[in-house]
């Protein structure tokens, strides 16, 4: 079955269209048709004003308009859209989501931190194959408004947490010079230290499986593997071992943004937050110790498209339409 998924996060609009295939009603295989993502920001200046910005909601509008088009074109049965921290927190978010749901013709959905953290979950640990759905697994989605991490065995997902801070808030709450301060760093760090003692709690106290998701996580993979350009191919499943990682996050951390944009790797809008967020996967290795971190492409909108799947085989989308045959 070909479904489509249009994740709307605090920093990029994501495309996905997949083909699933379902036993019995239930998603046993997802392989990738199309992805695409457009660098929207729409969590800038969010925690000043608690609005989203006009020109930025009508870019992410552009932007829906387009993939859900695109996800139609490609034989799409039935679209999920769902947004996340940006939405979820800002006062106009409904406002938001309504201008999003006309411009795609798709229900646009905001999602609970739990919905969020459940969903990524459940496509991560799928896509990252056996070795995953029979361990002990920490994931963790570290976005551009919020990171969620949850705990689990195999597929079954357990205690999990919405954290109040990701790539993009981060950057602009702790991140004022070029390259990074120490100070800066540091008070990043132990402001995302007591987030993490805090609210993982009731999280294990270790990680056989730690598993990260997410742009910031795209872009250490890639430079660990010395990518040139993106192939989640190359990304998916791949592991750096704790302390490579440590030491590429020290490198990243001593670069300008001019020379962080003439990497190859370096996606459209990550070069001005990516130091935040490899600084939060610093301290969340911290939390959860693990001999590295996996790599995994397969984000939310990966979730959402099995849900798209699971809704078309109940020929229930809730979009108020039939589900296309």
């Amino acid at each position: 079955m070909r479904v489509g998924a249009i994740d709307v996060g605090s920093n990029s609009v994501r495309l996905l269209v997949a083909d699933v295939r379902l036993e019995g009603g239930t998603p046993v295989a997802i392989q990738t048709v199309a992805r695409a993502g457009e660098a929207c920001r729409l969590g800038r200046g969010l925690a000043r004003n608690g609005l989203i910005e006009e020109g930025l909601a009508s870019r992410a509008g552009n932007v829906v308009h387009d993939f859900a088009r695109r996800a139609r074109d490609l034989g799409a049965v039935h679209l999920v859209m769902a947004a996340t921290a940006a939405l979820r927190s800002a006062d106009n978010g409904a406002e938001v989501a309504g201008m999003l749901e006309r411009r795609a013709g798709v229900r646009a959905r905001i999602l609970s931190g739990e919905d969020e953290a459940r969903l990524v979950y459940r496509a991560v640990v799928g896509g990252l194959g056996p070795v995953a759905r029979s361990s002990s697994c920490v994931v963790f989605d570290l976005g551009g408004g919020s990171t969620e991490v949850v705990s689990g065995v195999g597929l079954s997902a357990g205690r999990w947490t919405s954290l109040p801070f990701g790539a993009v808030s981060l950057s602009e709450r702790f991140v004022t010079t070029d390259p990074i301060t120490p100070d800066e760093s540091e008070a990043l760090r132990d402001y995302v230290r007591a987030i993490l003692m805090r609210e993982c709690a009731y999280l294990p106290d270790r990680a056989p499986l730690l598993a990260g998701v997410g742009g910031t996580i795209t872009l250490l993979a890639g430079l660990d593997r010395g990518m040139t350009a993106y192939d989640p191919a190359m990304i998916e499943g791949h592991v750096i071992p704790a302390g490579r990682l440590r030491a590429l996050i020290e490198r990243l951390v001593a670069t300008s943004h001019e020379e962080r944009m003439r990497w190859a790797v370096m996606g459209e809008g990550r070069a001005d937050i990516v130091v935040a967020g490899a600084l939060a996967v610093e301290v969340i290795l911290e939390r959860f110790p693990s001999a590295g971190l996996v790599c995994s492409t397969q984000g939310l909108r990966y979730g959402l498209a099995l849900l798209a799947a699971e809704e078309a085989a109940r020929g229930q989308t809730g979009n108020g339409d039939e589900v296309r045959r």
